[in-house]
């Protein structure tokens, strides 16, 4: 599930990138793309936090799973509130990325290190290295 996450987290962070070589282009401007990624990071965000994280509080994974699923979390409503986005006109979409938009830097520096924490953690797991917790 942590590739299916890190996938996620990459896809919203390149569709927020303001690097015009980094961001998904005018695929990410379709309204059916941009609601994939927004549903979807919605989706694992919460799986993160929730499902996972809050079970495992006491492991630094569960902890870690709570913190990057509240950035995912964050950044799918940003996602979502999109003017190409399906869901751009939903109220409460409209009122959550608002209370967002203030610190919006600072989400994505955390979903940015959290992608790198986790990215780094399945080559290692995959090399047979050990990883952190």
């Amino acid at each position: 599930m942590g590739i299916v996450v890190l996938i996620f987290m990459v896809l919203g962070l390149l569709h927020q990138s303001p690097i015009k070589w980094l961001n998904l282009g005018g695929f990410g401007q379709k309204p059916a793309v941009v609601s994939f990624i927004g549903i979807g990071l919605l989706l694992m965000g919460l799986w993160n936090a929730v499902w996972f994280g809050l079970r495992h509080l006491t492991m630094f994974w569960g902890l870690a799973s709570v913190v990057s699923g509240m950035f995912m979390v964050v950044t799918a409503f940003v996602i979502l509130a999109d003017s190409n986005s399906q869901f751009s006109t939903n109220l409460i979409v409209k009122k959550i990325a608002a209370l967002i938009s203030p610190l919006l830097t600072l989400w994505f520096l955390g979903l940015a290190t959290s992608a790198l924490l986790y990215g780094v953690t399945i080559i290692q797991l995959n090399l047979g290295l050990p990883i952190i917790g």
